[in-house]
């Protein structure tokens, strides 16, 4: 793998070519500074060049998405927990996921209105990018429905398991794409929106961290390792913006 690959996708057009060559010619002893600065230009999108209109905020807006994925498969994984729950019949363990909603829906790329050739261009990718993801999860459920594997053996009980969640992770990893491709014609959120949008899921998942900390360790290490990123770079693009969080 390139180290480029590792870099914000504005990075990496502008000047990935000068940074596998310098870890080229450096050797193994580069990977720290490379990994450490890697990170550190994810969290401050206000430093990536620019080579088209939109490009930090696109791709901030699927590193969001990419972010709630990963924290659905998370919390999938905890289930089921006293403590930190997605039902709205137990509104007091699923507060933390108000924020979170509210965030996706303020980051999510609009399409244009009444512009049919753009809607139909955005329906096929939809079709073209969920179709697999889709096939995967109605085999599994008539795997679950039929009933004709109650009770499988070892290693095929192993097998179905590894199953659920490649097709949990897949269809994750599928419809982030989707975001990718439909914000390359959709209305993009504006700086500001985007700010508020990973403010909201920031703090959302704090709060959930917070909540499964009595119950789910692992699960509160997990979720604070991707609340804090997103709040940091909430902070960085508000400086920009000139919002008051930019200025905590």
């Amino acid at each position: 793998m390139r180290a480029s690959a590792l870099y914000p996708p504005p990075v990496r057009e502008r000047w990935g070519a000068e940074i596998d060559g310098a870890l080229r010619d450096a050797g193994p002893r580069a990977w720290p500074d490379t990994l450490a600065g890697a990170a550190r230009l994810w969290l401050h999108p206000t430093d990536w060049p620019e080579s088209g209109t939109g490009q930090t905020r696109r791709t901030v807006a699927v590193a969001l998405f990419a972010v709630l994925a990963l924290s659905t498969l998370l919390l999938r994984a905890v289930e089921p927990s006293s403590t930190l729950t997605a039902d709205p019949a137990h509104p007091a363990t699923s507060l933390w996921l108000a924020p979170v909603l509210l965030g996706a829906a303020l980051a999510a790329p609009l399409p244009p209105l009444f512009r049919w050739t753009v809607l139909r261009d955005l329906a096929v990718q939809a079709v073209r990018t969920l179709a697999a993801p889709g096939l995967a999860v109605l085999a599994m459920l008539l795997i679950a429905r039929t009933g004709a594997l109650k009770h499988p053996p070892a290693p095929l009980d192993a097998a179905l398991f590894g199953y659920y969640w490649a097709t949990l992770a897949f269809t994750a990893y599928r419809l982030c794409i989707l975001i990718a491709r439909a914000a390359r014609t959709a209305a993009l959120p504006s700086t500001r929106r985007l700010t508020a949008a990973l403010a909201l899921t920031g703090t959302g998942l704090a709060a959930a961290a917070a909540q499964s900390a009595t119950t789910a360790v692992p699960a509160t290490l997990a979720l604070t390792a991707l609340a804090l990123p997103t709040l940091l770079t909430a902070h960085d693009l508000a400086k920009s913006a000139g919002t008051p969080f930019g200025r905590l």
